[in-house]
């Protein structure tokens, strides 16, 4: 490659090319949270910055923003040690049922804020916790559902992207299906919903999850 080239595709490869690439495999793999996670950092950057000034507005966000807590292998090992019934013994099940690490997300890379880039980084980290909450499984109806969670909630393209790109892998009765029953039943449930990422799921880990469903108006995807 000659350094005309090279120089141009530096520059081109965190602008353009990545986020491009990114996005069209994030369409056909909406379960990968690595490819629509770089879509959304390269394409919507400052809506991070704009989660995170949401998050100022309460003291549970502040608290999150001030000391940054990660959920990582010994929050797993935490959750594990906990009551059945309860948020930390439901998601250590759910996570060692699917031979998931907290650990095995990727990391943030191209956000330089360091208050956007934690904001990004539990965006991710709470994800498994969503799917936990809502009782949402990890089928591709079951993600596709998250996302529109994530975008309500949220509001960061990239997870929209998915849901309305990916729906074209399922069968046009499961699409019906997911038009009719699924997307409204999470935008609804995302809508009356607490603002889930100001929560410290970690703190909550030893209380049952039917009473923080109800303290956090969760609607679960089938009635629990």
């Amino acid at each position: 490659m000659f350094p005309v080239e090279h120089e141009l595709t530096k520059k081109l490869l965190p602008g353009v090319l990545l986020p491009t690439l990114s996005a069209v495999m994030a369409v056909i793999h909406p379960d990968r949270a690595d490819l629509v996670g770089v879509t959304g950092e390269t394409i919507t950057t400052s809506n991070f910055t704009k989660l995170a000034s949401r998050l100022k507005r309460v003291e549970s966000g502040r608290d999150l923003l001030r000391y940054k807590p990660r959920i990582g292998a010994e929050t797993l090992l935490a959750a594990g040690r906990c009551e059945p019934g309860t948020l930390g013994h439901m998601y250590a099940d759910f996570m060692i049922r699917r031979g998931f690490q907290p650990q095995d997300r990727p990391p943030v890379r191209f956000i330089r804020d360091k208050e956007s880039q934690y904001v990004a980084t539990r965006c991710r980290e709470v994800h498994d916790l969503l799917h936990v909450l809502f009782d949402c499984p990890t089928t591709l109806r079951g993600e596709l559902a998250i996302k529109a969670i994530e975008f309500t909630q949220y509001g960061l393209p990239a997870h929209w992207g998915s849901v309305y790109f990916a729906s074209g892998r399922l069968s046009t009765r499961e699409r019906k299906y997911l038009a009719t029953t699924v997307l409204p039943w999470a935008v609804r449930a995302a809508g009356k919903a607490t603002n889930l990422l100001s929560i410290n799921y970690e703190k909550a880990f030893n209380k049952p999850i039917i009473e923080l469903r109800k303290i956090w108006r969760i609607e679960t995807m089938s009635p629990s």
